[in-house]
């Protein structure tokens, strides 16, 4: 009988030991890996941040509420949204999200670069009535909820929390104005990027990070030509990149010291993995990650939230990622 007891007990200290760890973990999920073009397999660019009850949604493309509601998250209880940049394919969803969690009763946050307040404003005035008429369903109106929300437009070098979590910013080179965040927590730390080019400054803001997640310019994909296996980042209008190739995405991760290198952003295709690792490994040896709808990173391990096909994945990751 002691010895049943004692056996309890402990198999009751090792469950409220592995809910205090999980309630503490800073965790990012990729709820959308893709790009602008339209992918069934991929939504666009999304990241969901998290700490027990703190949610931080960094970009809305296409296909993240769908993702969000697969993974049973509550837009309407999200602590924050947060932008790198403004292009469609990373803010196409801001609008129903927004508004979801306006019809929610929490406080909540948004935050981006330069033209963040004017994107806000303008929703708010184009589906005024929209929204009055849904809030009034509740007994509420607008105004009953514009105290819910701030807006806040970062430039790059801020630093503030959201919960918890210490969110520091830094200005990165693209096609329009674009941020990158760290999140910080108890000696935890995640990068996400959004689109960039090489940036020097990258390094030192990423430094010793858990996970950099970044622009997957320059992926070497299966059945191209050979004469493709090295390409740069896409040009804008004028001739400019405006993305990464993996030279510059290695290098950047092997000047930062992190610990895992998480690649998103794909555009449709098959992705070589092992073409494109040969090339990431000239500059960095720490770990790799080709990042999927709904795979979740943390320091305990790397899982998907859901079933997917099989891929046929090279065997990338150590002892940490399953």
């Amino acid at each position: 009988m002691k010895r049943t007891l004692l056996l309890l007990i402990l198999i009751l200290c090792a469950s409220l030991a592995n809910a205090t760890t999980q309630g503490t973990q800073l965790t990012a999920t990729i709820i959308g890996s893709g790009s602008p073009i339209y992918n069934e397999e991929r939504a666009g660019p999304s990241v969901l941040i998290s700490n027990g009850e703190t949610q931080i949604l960094v970009d809305m493309g296409n296909g993240t509420q769908a993702n969000l509601s697969r993974d049973e998250v509550d837009v309407s209880a999200i602590s924050a949204l947060l932008f790198t940049h403004h292009h469609l394919d990373h803010n196409e969803e801001f609008v129903p999200i927004f508004i979801r969690s306006l019809l929610g009763r929490h406080d909540f946050q948004i935050i981006g670069p330069p033209n963040t307040d004017k994107f806000v404003e303008s929703t708010l005035e184009l589906y005024s009535e929209d929204i009055a008429y849904r809030l009034g369903r509740s007994g509420r109106d607008l105004d009953d909820r514009k105290d819910a929300f701030t807006v806040k437009e970062v430039k790059g070098g801020e630093t503030f929390h959201i919960g918890g979590i210490k969110v520091s910013t830094l200005e990165v080179p693209h096609t329009i104005y674009t941020v990158a965040y760290r999140f910080d927590y108890r000696g935890e730390s995640i990068v996400v990027t959004g689109d960039l080019t090489y940036s020097e400054k990258l390094p030192g803001f990423a430094e010793g990070a858990d996970f950099m997640i970044i622009d997957s310019g320059g992926m070497i994909m299966k059945n191209s030509p050979a004469k493709n296996k090295k390409p740069g980042g896409h040009k804008d209008v004028k001739g400019k990149e405006a993305h990464l190739d993996l030279s510059q995405s290695s290098l950047l991760a092997k000047k930062a010291g992190v610990k895992t290198l998480v690649y998103t952003h794909f555009l449709p295709g098959e992705v070589n993995e092992k073409k494109s690792l040969e090339e990431i490994r000239k500059n960095y040896n720490g770990n790799v990650i080709f990042g999927k709808d709904l795979m979740v990173l943390n320091n305990a391990k790397t899982t998907l939230s859901r079933p997917i096909a099989d891929t046929d994945q090279e065997p990338l990751y150590n002892d940490r990622c399953e």
